[in-house]
């Protein structure tokens, strides 16, 4: 798997290295994991160990870790649930560094991360989900060209309420110059 390098941001496949308390700590922080499914249990660093590994022994999940170019870490992005037969993917997201929220790193992200699902992959679709509350999320895609295509409705459970699931899709003859 290749590193990718934006503006201001690198990825590199991550290792259990990478799996530090910071990064637990991350995922159980409520605001950073009120939209993740990793809040659904307390996250370690054995747990960080092991999400690394399956992915990593996944051929058809690529994950990566999100540094600063001073090499801080400050978040994931993954493109999984790749099926080669039909050449689509999903891709996910999230920055864990509050400090860095309100930079346009999500926007980098979902940018550059699409542009290799698609030129380094073969990927002919790419997919990526959100819940309605999450309207910071729902801009990010669409800002990279992400069309809205369909709703769940009252799909999970946020914050003691059912809400909607939004997906979206990014085809690769969509994707901006």
């Amino acid at each position: 798997m290749k590193s990718i390098q934006t503006e201001r941001l690198y990825f590199r496949p991550l290792t259990a290295d990478d799996a530090t308390q910071t990064y637990a700590d991350w995922l159980n922080d409520p605001d950073i994991g009120q939209y993740l499914e990793t809040r659904h249990a307390e996250q370690t660093v054995e747990s960080c160990r092991e999400f690394i590994a399956t992915c990593n022994a996944d051929p058809n999940s690529h994950l990566f870790g999100v540094f600063l170019e001073n090499d801080r870490h400050i978040g994931n992005a993954k493109l999984g649930f790749i099926n080669p037969r039909y050449k689509t993917g999903q891709l996910s997201l999230f920055i864990g560094d509050k400090s860095q929220w309100g930079q346009g790193f999500a926007g980098e992200i979902v940018s550059a991360l699409t542009r290799y699902g698609f030129e380094q992959l073969g990927l002919e679709r790419i997919e990526a989900g959100c819940y309605e509350p999450n309207q910071a999320s729902l801009k990010v895609f669409q800002k990279a060209g992400y069309i809205l295509e369909g709703r769940f409705r009252k799909h999970v459970e946020h914050n003691g309420n059912r809400v909607d699931v939004l997906w979206l899709a990014i085809l690769k003859d969509e994707l901006p110059a």
